[in-house]
């Protein structure tokens, strides 16, 4: 099983399958390489083409799971960078979901020099608006409180997003405190993008050069605006898998079908 050491002293887990240009594959939160790209069937849909180079983040699947939320934030978008120095890897397609995409995103804009194409699974613009913005605020503090609840019969029933996301985590076996210390590490050491005001992160996005796709499952609710990114970029497109959720979107060989298609476009130039 392959590691490598973080800066910061973590055992960060990889696998590598296939041949043919790299794609770095960022899973989304909760999850992990073999929960949301293997199982799915993502992972058999592009290593025939593609060498699929996946990451357990920290806090996830095989990495180390460290309990402080200041080990967690900007570093997971080192983590990926160091990854690709650990391998030689000069410049690869980027490939997220959820997490990984916004992860997946900062790397576009902070190392650009690195990335080939960006792909953003169930992943959209975040909407401005002050409402919107306490309610994703409220949502993030009922999936901690549901994550740091002392058993699944001690949490508010009212709380049906934390109940279903304390179900997944102990379905999956997760660490339910490194989760924990994730959300609380996304407030405390913010990735770059959530340092800026819609304005200048918009600015920012437009100068994404490379090719960039949009995919989200069309009854995803919790992604912000589904198109806009997409639109922001020069050379970016977006697609929408009908019938879909956050959830649900990835095993869907709709889903596998485009990623595909847009690896193989952009390996083609």
């Amino acid at each position: 099983m392959p590691f490598f050491k973080s800066e910061d002293g973590l055992n960060i887990h990889f696998e590598i399958e296939g041949t043919g240009p790299e794609v770095v594959m960022i899973h989304g939160f909760e999850s992990s390489l073999e929960g949301n790209w293997r199982r799915p069937g993502m992972t058999d849909a592009l290593k025939a083409e593609n060498r699929c180079v996946m990451i357990d983040c920290r806090g996830h699947g095989e990495s180390d799971k460290p309990y402080d939320p200041k080990m967690y934030g900007a570093k997971m978008l080192d983590d990926v960078i160091e990854l690709m120095d650990h391998l030689g890897i000069e410049k690869a397609n980027i490939l997220g979901y959820s997490m990984g995409s916004s992860i997946s995103l900062n790397v576009a804009l902070s190392h650009p020099k690195r990335v080939k194409s960006v792909t953003l699974g169930g992943f959209g613009l975040p909407d401005p608006d002050p409402s919107e913005v306490e309610r994703q605020a409220r949502r993030g503090q009922r999936i901690l409180e549901a994550l740091l609840a002392d058993s699944m019969d001690s949490i508010d029933p009212r709380n049906r997003l934390g109940l279903e996301f304390r179900r997944v985590a102990e379905l999956d076996g997760a660490d339910l405190k490194a989760l924990a210390a994730i959300r609380m590490g996304q407030a405390e050491r913010k990735l770059p993008t959530q340092l800026m005001d819609q304005e200048t992160l918009e600015q920012k996005i437009q100068s994404i050069s490379v090719p960039l796709m949009t995919v989200i499952g069309n009854n995803d609710l919790a992604r912000g605006d589904k198109t806009k990114l997409a639109m922001l970029v020069p050379n970016g497109c977006h697609f929408q898998i009908e019938g879909k959720d956050h959830l649900t979107a990835v095993p869907d060989p709709r889903f596998h079908m485009v990623v595909r298609a847009f690896l193989k476009y952009v390996n083609s130039l």
